[in-house]
């Protein structure tokens, strides 16, 4: 019986013990169990590699200035887990979490029991999510950020007004494929007949897409065809101008560092241009305006102090991102890395482009409180060898509070580890 937050938070880590479930039978038929909140909020469903969480975070702040109801639910996140269920920026109260928790739970024993098996923790977050913006606080609109995958992700319940797949790169490859044309066909799985779907993808991803779009007689929309777009940086500051067939946007000062920013925010406008052509969701150009200057997330280029920099990148494709942006914004400085990772990443590939980039001076490898998270004497194995294997990675950030003005410290490899150092110095 939940009563309270603490009994909340005591059952779902109870699910932890189900691990990685990538299939519909339980989500499907719990849906069903809770009358389908899934069929009673207006969604869009956002699939990726990389760019899913700074896409949201554009698109919800951009809907906010029109003063939408918007509901937001991103995966993993830093804080308490209620708090990747949130309403216009607002994590969910965790008196709302353990009332909604209390209201679903005999339907999922019920679901457990019928299929005899354990519903995952992920499984359960989401259909408190839906449940939550359906029964208890319904939204304008819902944008529900998928788990790893997309065909077989527990998000994929949902039928959205649009779809979008911000890119696709190699990741997670125990569960969705060994090579991008395999990975981009679970991404491509959030696809629905007739449902429009916007993408940044390029290359096998992009045919990959397409061809799935086409087969289900879905609008597709890539970015740069029928709108363009373009980034200029002035004082670290970046600037976008986005172009599109009946309006042009000049000179919006993206709230998120990195160059790759431009995409994500040029990508959450080409979405609201369609639902603005089709669907009457009316966002003007100041509200665009507004709400992409307004738009930050946690752990995206963020700097908790002077010279201290947090970023979730947590595969080859959005290290080289990150280093990219420190090299143009960081140049002149040397950088200390501490990086920490999941134990299925491509760890080699990763510290391969940390110790090929010019401003870096060393590497530091620890590790953090998590079954998946890769073991520090796993390094000592690695053909890239690091500088040093930090033990406390906590008490390392402490001794490295007061940087030099010509150093910056990165903390890099994991939304996991960030989110377990970030904790740690709050504490």
């Amino acid at each position: 019986m939940i009563k309270t937050y603490e009994d909340a938070i005591q059952y779902i880590n109870s699910k932890k013990k189900a691990g990685i479930r990538y299939d519909l039978v339980r989500m499907e038929q719990l849906m069903e169990a809770l009358n389908h909140p899934e069929r009673r909020v207006k969604t869009i469903h956002v699939a990726g590699t990389n760019g899913k969480g700074s896409t949201v975070t554009y698109l919800r702040s951009m809907l906010e200035e029109t003063k939408f109801f918007v509901g937001t639910y991103m995966s993993p996140v830093f804080g308490e887990i209620q708090e990747q269920i949130s309403i216009n920026g607002n994590p969910m109260p965790q008196e709302d979490f353990a009332e909604v928790l209390a209201e679903i739970q005999p339907r999922i024993t019920e679901v457990e029991e019928e299929l005899g098996e354990m519903i995952s923790e992920f499984e359960v977050m989401t259909a408190v999510a839906l449940y939550y913006f359906s029964f208890k606080k319904p939204v304008d609109l819902a944008i529900i950020e998928t788990g790893m995958g997309g065909r077989q992700d527990a998000t994929n319940v949902i039928r959205p007004l649009v779809s979008i797949i911000t890119n696709v790169g190699m990741d997670h490859q125990a569960f969705l494929g060994e090579s991008i044309t395999e990975i981009a066909m679970e991404k491509a799985g959030i696809i629905k007949p007739g449902v429009p779907v916007m993408t940044a993808a390029k290359g096998e991803a992009l045919e990959v897409i397409k061809g799935e779009a086409n087969k289900l007689k879905s609008s597709f929309y890539l970015l740069g065809d029928k709108c363009t777009y373009s980034t200029t940086t002035k004082d670290h500051q970046q600037f976008l101008s986005y172009e599109a067939l009946y309006r042009k946007l000049d000179n919006i000062q993206l709230g998120m560092v990195g160059k790759h920013q431009g995409e994500n925010a040029a990508l959450a406008i080409m979405t609201l241009d369609y639902l603005k052509q089709y669907l009457a969701v009316m966002v003007d150009d100041d509200e665009v305006t507004r709400g992409a200057q307004k738009a930050s997330l946690p752990g995206r280029f963020e700097e908790m102090q002077k010279g201290i920099i947090f970023d979730t990148a947590h595969n080859p494709d959005s290290i080289k991102i990150l280093l990219e942006t420190m090299e143009e914004r960081n140049e002149g400085q040397d950088v200390h890395v501490l990086f920490a990772a999941m134990k299925d990443k491509d760890i080699a590939s990763m510290l391969e482009l940390l110790r090929g980039s010019r401003i870096v001076k060393n590497i530091n490898v620890t590790t953090f409180p998590s079954p998946r998270a890769f073991p520090l004497n796993g390094y000592e194995s690695m053909e890239v060898t690091a500088d040093n294997e930090i033990k406390d990675p906590v008490q390392w950030i402490q001794e490295k509070a007061d940087v030099s003005l010509n150093e910056t410290i990165l903390v890099t490899g994991s939304h996991e580890f960030i989110g377990f150092i970030k904790n740690s110095v709050k504490k």
